[in-house]
């Protein structure tokens, strides 16, 4: 015989269980005055239109980046080198196209300017990276 099988009742005395009912869980009822309350993955108007995570073909992969701009750190000699080949490319090109590469890379220059400071301008911008070579 088994101690669960055996039931010790004490005279004149009734067991808890027996004086109260059982009760059952109750269910929770459905309040029509409030919007019923999303899961974890939902939540306002966008959700309903568009998943919050999108499938990608290889999770292992790491997320697309911005790419960084890469600053050149030149020697001296490369700075000397790079200096004599803008000036060269700056005295070769035409004097309109100077004021319209100044003009479109958002330096106004005016058509009063003299032709020297105009291509010094030039030459300064492309060395300072504000104008690209290319």
């Amino acid at each position: 015989m088994k101690k669960e099988d055996v039931k010790v009742v004490r005279v004149d005395h009734t067991s808890p269980v027996d004086t109260k009912k059982e009760e059952t869980p109750k269910k929770k009822v459905y309040n029509k005055n409030k919007k019923p309350l999303h899961g974890i993955l939902k939540g306002g108007k966008t959700a309903r239109n568009k998943p919050r995570f999108e499938g990608v073909k290889d999770p292992s992969k790491a997320p697309p980046t911005k790419k960084s701009k890469t600053l050149r750190i030149l020697t001296d000699k490369g700075i000397t080198l790079r200096r004599r080949k803008i000036a060269d490319e700056a005295g070769k090109m035409p004097i309109g196209k100077i004021r319209q590469t100044l003009r479109n890379h958002g330096l106004p220059i005016k058509d009063s300017t003299p032709d020297k400071i105009a291509r010094k301008i030039y030459e300064d911008a492309q060395e300072a990276g504000m104008i690209s070579s290319a």
